[in-house]
């Protein structure tokens, strides 16, 4: 449920990745751990990517993934600033993406101050969108502002979820550290909407703060908030996966690949044996290392499909309901 695409566009996919000096040696790490042997500059890149992580779905027990598109910062009066975000994703590269491949299930980005955000929303459910995915911190969302609450009443109404990074960021730089708490879901949980915070308000690096009681109080106020497992397996994640473990209540499963996902400080802390650890510790593909990893840490098998509970109808149950919504 939270897959990352990306590219350089080189190949005419529309993507665009920037990264700072002191972020190549993660890059590189994260490249080898996915099988990846290319360069950022590699005209090839976009279609490897994607080849490998075809290839991935196929091999592991997951039967789709959901794939994320990346939009642009944009600042409130809708002023497009491209690049700074350091990651592009176009929609309609993800929906190419779905209909060649099956398992991939697309999700767009709209950053609600766009000026034609709500008839892009329209045009991306019709394409098949099953969520919206938004960086707030990264992309300047402030999604509790009032101007943008039309947006958020047309989501509710059309049912699709959206997911939205909170918590520390590590991959893609800050521009708004105040955007990375729970709270400032709230007007969107208000209209309605059914949102997964992203990796539950945790810290991505020791500094950063920890939003998850924040989280946990949200979640207990409204019936429409969600979490997810992305990217959860590092040490600075050890106290929130300990509390998710205890109350997995409306949680969800996402890998944030490519990102990687370690077993050892969950061995470390005893969650699992070391039979089990030695099992994850080996498995090379991606996908199903965090997969069986988040089974090994006594989460069910839910959490793999609780999310088709949220993501829309398929197309043509949605178009039934578009045109019942327009009627009304």
């Amino acid at each position: 449920m939270h897959v990352h695409v990306l590219g350089n566009g080189k190949s005419g996919s529309g993507c665009r990745i920037t990264s700072r000096w002191w972020q190549r040696p993660f890059i590189e790490l994260m490249a080898a751990n996915i099988g990846l042997a290319t360069s950022p500059g590699d005209p090839s890149l976009d279609e490897l990517y994607v080849e490998r992580l075809v290839y991935w779905v196929r091999d592991s027990t997951l039967e789709r993934a959901v794939i994320l598109a990346c939009d642009d910062l944009h600042d409130e009066t809708g002023h497009r600033f491209p690049g700074l975000s350091g990651l592009y994703v176009p929609n309609d590269y993800v929906f190419e993406l779905s209909r060649r491949h099956p398992m991939f299930i697309p999700a767009a980005s709209i950053h609600p101050a766009r000026s034609d955000a709500i008839a892009e929303l329209e045009r991306c459910i019709e394409a098949g969108a099953a969520m919206l995915k938004l960086l707030p911190c990264v992309q300047a969302v402030e999604c509790n502002r009032a101007t943008y609450k039309p947006f958020w009443e047309r989501m509710a109404r059309l049912n699709l979820p959206l997911l939205a990074h909170t918590g520390g960021e590590f991959s893609l730089p800050t521009h708004r550290r105040d955007l990375q708490s729970v709270e400032t879901l709230r007007l969107p949980l208000e209209c309605g909407v059914n949102v997964i915070a992203a990796h539950c308000g945790t810290p991505a690096l020791p500094w950063d703060r920890d939003y998850f009681d924040q989280f946990e109080q949200m979640r207990n106020s409204f019936p429409n908030l969600y979490g997810d497992l992305s990217a959860l397996s590092q040490i600075t994640h050890l106290r929130t996966l300990d509390r998710l473990r205890k109350d997995p209540r409306r949680i969800l499963y996402g890998s944030d690949y490519p990102v990687l996902t370690t077993a050892l400080w969950s061995r470390i802390k005893g969650w699992i044996g070391e039979p089990a650890y030695q099992r994850i510790r080996s498995i090379r593909n991606p996908l199903e290392k965090k997969a069986q990893l988040t089974l090994a840490l006594g989460f069910s098998d839910r959490i793999f499909t609780d999310f088709w509970g949220l993501a829309p109808a398929p197309h043509e149950a949605r178009k039934g309901k578009r045109e019942e919504l327009r009627a009304s």
